[in-house]
């Protein structure tokens, strides 16, 4: 796990970010569909979904490709999507960024709108 890459679940709680070509997280490979996954946390658990991608998702257990289609997952839980493996905590960290920089804007949005209101700008 890299240690530079750090998941706060509560900023994440809610949100669905799409794994895969064209994604939320960005999935670099030719076997990978442009939305391949879905991601999200539900009541500060992890939900993985496949997204009827074309060449499925998996999870790597005890060494051997389980085919995945919906559930709950462990954030050290190893994904392979198209020909790439992460692990779901990587994925979380990569979403993670969006949900910061999401609630970033919001809440200056919400400052210039109270400001707004108040004749302060």
């Amino acid at each position: 796990m890299n240690k530079e890459m750090s998941v706060n679940i509560r900023l994440m709680e809610g949100r669905t970010y799409i794994l895969g070509r064209e994604g939320h997280i960005y999935i670099d490979s030719p076997t990978a569909s442009k939305q391949h996954a879905e991601i999200k946390v539900v009541n500060g658990k992890i939900y993985l979904r496949d997204l009827d991608s074309t060449n499925g998702t998996y999870l790597l257990k005890h060494n051997r490709l389980v085919y995945f289609e919906q559930g709950f997952v462990n954030p050290l839980q190893r994904v392979v999507i198209g020909d790439q493996k992460h692990t779901i905590y990587n994925l979380l960290a990569i979403a993670c960024d969006f949900a910061a920089k999401d609630d970033a804007t919001t809440q200056l949005n919400n400052i210039d709108w109270k400001l707004k209101n108040k004749g302060c700008a």
